[in-house]
Parts: structure tokens; sequence; C-alpha cells
């Protein structure tokens, strides 16, 4: 048996990878010189670090407990990690051997196991082995059976089978607020094509079992974006240093998808520097594309695929960007703790605001002028276009600010935090107008239900579960209990029906938000990204495996 440094330093950036620890991850990576090791990358399985520890434990667990005769000692004292470790032991109690303990403590690792294996929406991938285990899928660009490519082509084209569609001026859409959040139950997933299994509240759960599979990526997929002004038009990016722009109204494989390649790092980053496509986002028009990558480099692309500019900035990474509502300015974020405001038109670099001390993880627009930005620091401040200094530093969260985002309305701003709590604040005030807790890890993301009447927000965690909330009632709605590892993306149905969730247990679920039933559920092959609902669409599914999904849960053919 050999022990590496390499090995252990990969384990633990594997780890705070996983974990959403994302400026902490790229530090590490940098200082153990893990991205300039020589050898290729192990295929290492989601949580590996924790279930070495896991068999460490349990093997000094019984070390520590064994009796020279063989028997081992009854102890109900817990056995951690951390600290020293005092045998609490019930004179009445038998011994049992030390095989039978072992046998009993290792039946029990399974649940432990799920549940710390998280996997987050992370921004480097371990591009190579994935790539060379679907190298034989390289070559194709869509697969998957032509009833499925067909049922998808009815959908975004706007023919085809029958969907489910609201009345117009139903408010039977409305969410109901229960007694209790007690009353979400845990979902079980039903037998193939809807036929059998458990469900919530009696109801049984469909799996969904017809997608259009869209190969060409040679390395894990993170993110996914449609086209907002067309919806047959879906925007993709990877670990390969490609983003891919994917017309599903044609029928003919070789026509699409336009790739879009960025450059590689420059020598400064070093040799074996990553070129992962870190963000993606349309403007609201849906006339132009801009995409980042983990070199910093930034592009803006037309909706055909053609680059119109190369905005040069910073060789960091750019966590996040954000268009105005006008289309003219582009939000850049980057790990450095630096926010850069361009000018479209021009490419010029308009302003770059520098406030926070830690890593920039999210920024939003208010309205065309005024955005907000949330940090490693544990601080959201609000800026103003012209305005070098913040106009205002929200503080309150005890962790890091995962993720913020502004009520349609710009009436409220919701983020969410490593501290497992989601606060709402109002742009008038420095302290939050609401503090939600009820998440028992970090809460990674979050979205407003898309009916600006409405001030109701969904979030989901670490934890396993996605959460809505009532802003007007200070109330939560709905546990969203089902999934088995930390669930990292979430997105809305256009009408606000569904509330669609992915995580790394490879399932994407989909809900009724009126009842919190699960509705259906989707299994892919491998962990989910990144998952995005069209407007009124169907889900495109970023998949770890190279891969990207699209379906309709809500037809019914």
């Amino acid at each position: 048996m050999v022990l590496k440094s390499e090995d252990v330093n990969y384990l633990v950036y594997r780890y705070l990878k996983e974990s959403g620890f994302l400026h902490s991850s790229y530090i590490f990576q940098f200082e153990s010189q893990i991205h300039k090791t020589d050898r290729e990358q192990p295929n290492v399985e989601p949580g590996s670090l924790i279930r070495v520890l896991q068999k460490g434990l349990q093997y000094m667990d019984v070390e520590t407990h064994l009796n020279e005769d063989g028997t081992a000692r009854l102890c109900t004292a817990p056995f951690s990690l951390v600290g020293k470790h005092v045998c609490s032991v019930k004179p009445a109690e038998t011994s049992r051997s030390s095989k039978t303990r072992a046998t009993e403590s290792k039946r029990g690792t399974g649940a432990e196991e799920a549940g710390n294996a998280h996997g987050g929406h992370t921004l480097v991938h371990d591009t190579n082995s994935v790539a060379k285990k679907y190298s034989k899928s390289r070559d194709s660009s869509v697969s998957g059976d032509a009833a499925s490519a067909a049922a998808i082509n009815a959908v975004v084209s706007g023919g085809g089978g029958e969907r489910r569609s609201p009345v117009d001026g139903d408010e039977s859409m409305d969410v109901d607020v229960p007694d209790t959040e007690h009353e979400a139950t845990r979902a079980l997933e039903g037998g193939k094509g809807g036929g059998g299994g458990g469900g919530v509240n009696g109801r049984k759960t469909r799996l969904i079992d017809r997608a259009l599979i869209l190969r060409g990526h040679t390395a894990p997929v993170f993110l996914c974006e449609w086209n907002p002004s067309s919806p047959n038009t879906l925007a993709t990016g990877a670990g390969d240093g490609t983003a891919r722009i994917w017309d599903l109204s044609r029928t003919k494989s070789e026509e699409y998808p336009v790739v879009l390649k960025h450059e590689a790092p420059s020598l400064a980053m070093g040799a074996d520097a990553r070129t992962d496509v870190t963000s993606i986002s349309w403007n609201p028009q849906g006339t132009l594309l801009a995409t980042a990558s983990f070199s910093g480099q930034l592009c803006i692309w037309s909706a055909a695929g053609e680059l119109k500019m190369t905005l040069k900035h910073r060789q960091v990474p750019v966590v996040s960007m954000r268009w105005n509502r006008k289309g003219a300015l582009l939000l850049s974020a980057c790990l450095d703790g630096t926010i850069a405001l361009w000018d479209t038109a021009t490419g010029a670099l308009r302003h770059e605001y520098k406030g926070h001390v830690g890593s920039v993880m999210d920024v939003d627009w208010q309205d065309n002028t005024t955005f907000a930005s949330c940090a490693a620091d544990r601080t959201i401040m609000i800026w103003r276009d012209g305005d070098p200094a913040p106009i205002r530093t929200l503080t309150g969260h005890k962790g890091d600010v995962n993720a913020i985002k502004w009520h349609p309305s710009g009436k409220y701003l919701a983020s969410a935090s490593d501290d497992g709590t989601l606060k709402i604040w109002s742009p008038s005030s420095d302290t939050p107008v609401h503090d939600f807790f009820g998440h028992s890890q970090q809460v990674y993301s979050i979205r407003w239900l898309p009916r600006p009447e409405k001030a109701i927000v969904a979030s989901v965690s670490f934890d396993g579960t996605a959460r809505v909330w009532d802003v007007h009632s200070n109330t939560c709605l709905r546990v969203l209990s089902a999934h088995t590892e930390a669930v990292h993306c979430l997105s809305f149905s256009f009408d606000g029906r569904y509330l669609a969730t992915g995580s790394f247990d490879k399932r994407v679920r989909i809900w009724n938000i009126k009842d919190g039933s699960l509705f259906k559920t989707y299994i892919a092959e491998d962990g989910i990204h990144d998952v995005q609902w069209a407007s009124k669409g169907p889900v495109a599914v970023a998949i770890a495996n190279s891969h990207v999904a699209v379906f309709d849960p809500l037809s019914t053919t």
C-alpha cells in the first residue's frame, strides 16, 4: 500500500469542490500544484474523501474496542475523528465479537455515505477521464429514438402532443399555504413509465423515459440556458473549453450544434491550466450570447455563433455574468473579488468595481443601472452605474453568500448562504426583511416564482431538499424532499405551476407547487449540474457524463 501526498491533496480538492467551497478549491488547487501533475487524473467518485474517512473511522473504532481474546467491548460513547475517545461501557451488556461488530458497522454506512457525498455546481471538472470514457460518442452530435426527437421538435416548434396548460385567469395555480411545513412527505420513485411505485399524498410518481440526448461535448456539461426569444435554441457550456448552440428545430444532426471554442490559457496560468467554460448568458433580446472561461476569457457571440468581440480583463475565472434589461451592459464577476461592467456596443470596460475582500460569487441587476453582488466575504453590495463605491452594504450572513436574485418587481432581493439561511432584503434598508431558517446545510441557489404579483421564492440546499417560501406571510410553504444527495439547481416552469430540481443523485425531480407533490422524475446516467425550463417549452439538463438531455414533462404523448 502506497499513500501519496498528491492523492491526498486531490481528494481534499475534490471534497472542497463538491461541497461548494469554490474559491477555497481554486486556491488549494494552485498551492498544491494539482493541476501540474503529469499523470492522468483518476476517475474519482463524488464523496470519496468522506468514504475513506468513514472506513478509517470504522477501523479505528474496531481497533480501539477489541479485547485481547478477540471479543469487543460494547461502548455507548460516540466515536469521532476529533477529540480523544473515552469509552462508556454498560456492565450488564455482553460483548460481541469484533467480526460481528465490524459487519454491523459496515452495513450502516450506506445512508451516511449517500448523505455526505455532496455534488455542487462546479466551475472545474475532471475532464480527462470523462472524455476518455465517452470518446466513442464524440463524433455523434445527437442521439435518441425517433419518437423522442419528434416529440421534442413538436414541442419547440409549437405543435405536436397535448400539453397541460393553464386557463387564462385561473387562480387554481396559486400556492396554498399549508398548516405546517411538515405536510411535505418523502416521495418514492415509480416504476418504469410511471407504472408503479409510491408517491406523495397517495399519488403515483411517473418516470420520464423519453428524452432527446444531445452529444458532442467531451467533458462534463455544467451549464445550459435557453434563448429567451427563440424557444428552440439552447446554449450549453462544458469542461472541454467549448460552448455550443443547439437549434432543436433542425432535423439533421450534421447541421448542429455550433461549437464556440475558447482560447487556451496563457503560459502565466500554467501549462496545464483549464479552459472550462464557467458562465454563459443570453442577452434579454436573444441576439447575443456571452461566454466566459476559467482562464478569464470573455466572448460575445451572435445567436448564430459568430464571434462578435473578445473582452479583455483579468486572467482569473469569471464566476457569473448578467446582462441588464436593455442588453446594453454586461456584468462579469471574478474570483479575485472584482466586478467588471462592459459596454457591449463597443467592447469597452466601462468600470471595474472593487469592494469585496472575498471571491464574488454572483451578481444580478435590479434595473438597467442598479445591480447587486455577493461574495465569500459574507456581504452583499448594491451598486449603481457611475458610482465607484457601493451605495449600500448588507451584512448579516454568517457564511459565504452563494447566490442573489432580485424579485421581478425589484422590490426584494433574496440571498442564499453557506450558513443555511435565506434572507430577504429591501433595497432601502440595511437589515433583512425576513430570515428564513429550515435548511440544515448550505443553501446553494434560489429562484423567484415568475409571477410579479406574488413574492414566493424557492431555494435548494446541500441537505437534499428544496423549499418554497412566501415573503408576504413569512412562511415556509413547501418542503420538497425526495433527492438523496445535494440539490444545487432549480428552475420554475413558465407559469410557475411546477418546479424542476437537479441533484448529483442523477435525478431531476418535477414538483407540483400547488400541493407539493412529486409529479415526475427523470433519471440520468450521471450527476446533474444544471436544469433550465424553457419559456413554454421543454426542460434542458446538463449532465456530468458530457451529455445534455431535453424533455417535456408536461407533454402527455
